[in-house]
């Protein structure tokens, strides 16, 4: 995307250039005057020519990362979906407008074949609503499955855009499909007390949403986190047996992905306890710490900081 913005960028500038270097510009005239309204107009055309094709993010995208295995992005959101060989399991439908793109992009990816299951990742309305969407466009109703702690979460919200699943499960469960096996794991408290994890054994691939992603800083204030158990389920994840990883945010990584988050969260953790044992406040502790092996990784500068904050209080709290 970067690339094509740019060369419509350049050829946008380089047009209207062209139209003022080949046209005497009338610095003193002004803008009510004839001519500055027809060189007004001029440019104008000259931007709609290039703006709808500079100006419209791609929305969505799907890459296959595994034999029928896809991830699905959607503006920033990512999900994940699994063909088998008899018929699609997806993942988080992530809103009801995303739904229908998503419901386009399996049908493109899997013609002819039947919407089998739909797992949420998590109860988080970003990442699981549209479920009623995915069905409409397949006009079939089918299971939708999730940690045994989502349910009540999302009876009480009663939201008809994010039904509450109709199955769900406690530690671990199986899906078997077409040949195909898919792993349901909870691994603990994390950024939700419902969070799962999905594995494909045999193909060796995990979809984890919003606790972890690659080479990027927790969300913010790390809203909705339980310490210490999150760090725990960092752990627990490691020890799954995956080598490419699809995250709910951001690039497809692999095992050292998450070798690497735990890294960032330990060294965190260790700088805001020692910044608390020296007696430092939380504003002289986000002022202070600074984890420069980390400066290169997605949303440092605006969200580490806010990092530091969210440990600082779990830590002093205890």
């Amino acid at each position: 995307m970067k690339v094509r913005f740019q060369a419509d960028a350049d050829f946008l500038f380089s047009k209207s250039n062209f139209l003022f270097s080949t046209l005497p510009f009338p610095h003193n005239l002004p803008l009510w005057h004839p001519t500055m309204r027809s060189m007004s107009i001029m440019l104008m055309l000259a931007l709609m020519t290039v703006l709808p094709a500079a100006a419209q993010q791609d929305t969505s995208e799907t890459t296959r990362v595994g034999d029928d295995v896809y991830r699905f992005r959607y503006q920033n959101h990512n999900t994940f979906f699994v063909v088998t060989g008899e018929g699609v399991v997806a993942f988080d439908p992530i809103s009801t407008t995303a739904a229908q793109a998503y419901a386009q992009a399996i049908q493109e990816a899997a013609p002819g074949q039947p919407l089998r299951a739909i797992v949420y990742s998590h109860h988080h309305a970003d990442h699981a609503s549209g479920a009623h969407v995915l069905q409409q466009a397949f006009g079939v109703e089918v299971p939708i499955i999730a940690h045994e702690a989502a349910r009540p979460r999302l009876v009480e919200a009663d939201n008809p855009d994010l039904p509450p699943p109709t199955m769900t499960f406690s530690d671990q469960t199986t899906l078997h499909f077409g040949g195909r096996t898919i792993e349901l794991h909870y691994l603990g408290r994390n950024h939700s007390d419902n969070s799962l994890v999905a594995l494909l054994p045999d193909d060796r691939i995990a979809f984890a949403v919003d606790f972890v992603s690659h080479d990027r800083v927790g969300y913010r204030e790390l809203p909705d986190y339980y310490f210490p158990d999150f760090f725990d389920s960092l752990r627990r994840l490691q020890e799954l047996p995956f080598d490419t990883m699809v995250f709910g945010h951001g690039a497809v990584g692999d095992k050292a992905s998450i070798d690497r988050q735990i890294q960032y969260y330990d060294a965190l953790r260790a700088a805001v306890e020692e910044a608390v044992r020296a007696g430092q406040t939380e504003d002289e502790a986000a002022a202070s710490i600074h984890l420069p092996e980390f400066s290169d990784w997605g949303s440092y500068d605006t969200w580490f900081t806010l990092n530091v904050r969210a440990i600082y209080r779990w830590v002093a709290s205890r």
